[in-house]
């Protein structure tokens, strides 16, 4: 947006030095040599400016200017210390610099140089200013380094004076910061926009507060709830359900409507509204449309049935490094604790889990597999506790469980635990540390006899520093720790897994599935990005072409593989020059002869799953050295 930022220049070789580097800098910024309520008044002058660039209390005044970002010109430490050198040379030996403190931006400080002593006094205001060169020349200053009305206060005292004044590269500095604010601002302006936007566009009705109590920011569906009130009586009507909800949904009855209601404190994550501060946030939704929502989920545990289907002797498997995760799961299968499963998308974190679930004593009691993923945010907390008789218009007459109900005496997986939204996770927290919940609309507590089972594909101690996930329930469910590894780490395994798909699609035994080595160093040397998901899709695909397993064809389902497959020279797509025939020697140089034009030496030695010192031995071998 054009005069989205003005500079405001304190004197003509400032407004040079300014007009100079927006001219290098290719940028089309006016620049206004004005000071004070001068410069306050030119503002009327560009309708459309975000950010103002000044100084000392120019900037000051500029800041009381609603809507408007000051960034203030410094006085660099080299400029400060160029105009000390320039005093000492006068002959001066007691020097005062004296400037506003968002000009010099130094605490005070005393020190010598060589025999001279020099004071640094930054300054509140203007008042402030004249009164610390007389203070100054009280003390023995005879030298002052400062602002325009430093130097012309100090000039009236005849004490010897250098301008302080910023440089070039000073100047420079404050414009690439001025910029980056108004980037912050156009950012920040869209978020604003964009939450707007998906207010309009919830069934839930969302109202935000203001520290006055007045609703700030609200929605159509809000306005809908709250009707026919008028505005400046929700806070008083919805007050004491605020005080009673404390973050936990209630169902309430507002206007003969029986709505779902929770409220949000934002002490110490405020939002701000215009010069208003929200301190409360109030999520509220029809009832009747939560329950018509919920006929239309299926929850796969639902579909499944509520038992495990697999065991330990499913996980297939030779590497040590599987050795080692299943036989430390096999131990945390003895324990009621929290387990925490970490592994990428497609290692197979649901089949540990029913292991670990099926050789316990809870093996013969309900399983439930929750994607919390896949949960709408507006029903997690009625899917996982429940709700209770007549909770809900039409709703059913004995109420629902909730799936920590459904896993009562045995297990629930929580995949994709990160996925849960922040309101929802307090709730949890005490369901896991009491083992008891309360259904919603309701004011009975049901103890709970249950293991809990969680799996992440991300990592949560970063997402409890971004505020996503709170550290007290991550350190409540992060007991009993296992990461599964990815396909890549354990090659060894992938020939064993392939071996066994194939033969389920294929309808054989394990010893009837044969190929050529050409085969095999194609599928120990792709790093299988999907893990044992893809290797199964990959196994499944292979079968549809028959018993016989074919090298071209490994190739043509792995051909859109960034790893396989490279670009031709007329954009098309061009598959590794592999042949049926190809010896293993060969079909190993070509790969690594292809992944090196592509990846680092580091890189190629992290997709074959093998040390860095190994992959020298291997290329050496194959002639690749060089």
């Amino acid at each position: 947006m054009k005069d989205s930022i003005v500079f405001f220049a304190p004197n003509s070789r400032i407004a040079a030095l300014a007009t100079n580097a927006i001219s290098q800098m290719n940028l089309s910024i006016p620049v206004e040599e004005a000071i004070d309520y001068e410069a306050v008044e030119l503002l009327h002058k560009y309708p459309s400016c975000k950010v103002a660039i000044s100084r000392s209390g120019t900037a000051d005044l500029l800041r009381g200017v609603k809507g408007l970002s000051v960034v203030d010109i410094t006085a660099s430490y080299y400029e400060i210390q160029r105009g000390i050198s320039n005093l000492i040379e006068k002959r001066c030996k007691n020097i005062s610099v004296i400037s506003q403190h968002n000009f010099i931006g130094l605490t005070h400080a005393e020190f010598n140089v060589g025999d001279v002593k020099v004071t640094l006094n930054p300054c509140k205001n203007t008042e402030d200013i004249i009164s610390t060169v007389e203070r100054r020349v009280d003390c023995g200053t005879d030298g002052v380094l400062g602002c325009v009305l430093a130097i012309e206060t100090a000039k009236s005292h005849n004490l010897i004076v250098e301008p302080l004044e910023s440089d070039f590269f000073s100047i420079k500095k404050v414009i690439l910061q001025a910029l980056e604010m108004l980037e912050y601002l156009n950012v920040s302006q869209k978020n604003f926009e964009c939450m707007e936007s998906v207010l309009d566009n919830i069934d839930e009705g969302v109202i935000f507060f203001d520290s006055d109590n007045k609703p700030a920011i609200y929605n159509e569906s809000a306005l809908k709830l709250m009707q026919p009130e008028s505005k400046e009586q929700w806070f008083h009507i919805l007050e004491d359900y605020m005080n009673r909800a404390n973050n936990v949904p209630r169902v309430v009855n507002l206007n003969q409507n029986k709505v779902l209601f929770r409220s949000i404190p934002l002490s110490g994550n405020k939002f701000i509204s215009g010069n208003k501060t929200s301190s409360n946030v109030v999520i509220m939704q029809d009832s009747t449309a939560i329950e018509e929502n919920a006929k239309n989920i299926k929850i796969s545990s639902y579909e499944k049935g509520l038992f495990a289907r697999r065991s330990f002797k499913d996980i297939r498997f030779e590497s040590l490094v599987m050795e080692d995760a299943v036989a430390l799961a096999k131990r945390f299968s003895n324990s009621d604790s929290t387990v925490m499963l970490f592994g990428e998308t497609g290692v197979g974190k649901e089949g540990f889990a029913q292991s670990i679930h099926n050789n316990s004593p809870r093996a013969k009691k309900p399983f439930v597999s929750v994607n919390c993923a896949s949960l709408p945010q507006g029903l997690v907390a009625s899917e996982l506790f429940g709700y209770a008789e007549g909770a809900f218009t039409g709703a059913r007459s004995s109420g629902k469980k909730g799936l920590f109900e459904l896993a009562q005496g045995g297990t629930i997986f929580l995949d994709e635990i990160t996925e849960i939204p922040l309101e929802v996770q307090s709730q949890f927290l005490r369901v896991i540390q009491e083992r008891e919940v309360m259904r919603i609309g309701d004011d009975r507590i049901i103890p709970l006899d249950i293991r809990i089972i969680c799996a992440s594909n991300k990592k949560i101690l970063p997402l409890c520093e971004q505020g996503k996930f709170r550290y007290d329930l991550y350190y409540r469910l992060n007991v009993l720790q296992l990461t599964i590894p990815p396909l890549r780490e354990r090659s060894r395994d992938v020939l064993v897994l392939f071996k066994a798909f194939m033969a389920e699609f294929l309808h054989k035994n394990e010893e009837y599935i044969e190929f050529e080595d050409s085969i095999r160093s194609v599928l120990l040397t792709y790093s299988w990005p999907g893990n044992v998901r893809e290797l199964r899709n990959f196994a499944e695909a292979l079968s549809f072409y028959g018993d016989e397993i074919k090298l071209s064809n490994v190739l043509n389902i792995l051909n859109h593989d960034k790893e396989v497959v490279s670009a031709g020279s007329d954009g098309g797509q061009q598959v590794l020059n592999f042949k049926d025939d190809m010896p293993l020697a060969e079909i190993e140089k070509e790969y690594y002869r292809y992944m090196l034009e592509r990846h680092s030496n580091a890189e190629v030695a992290k997709l074959a799953g093998i040390s860095r010192t190994s992959l020298w031995r291997k290329l050496k071998t194959l002639g690749l050295s060089d």
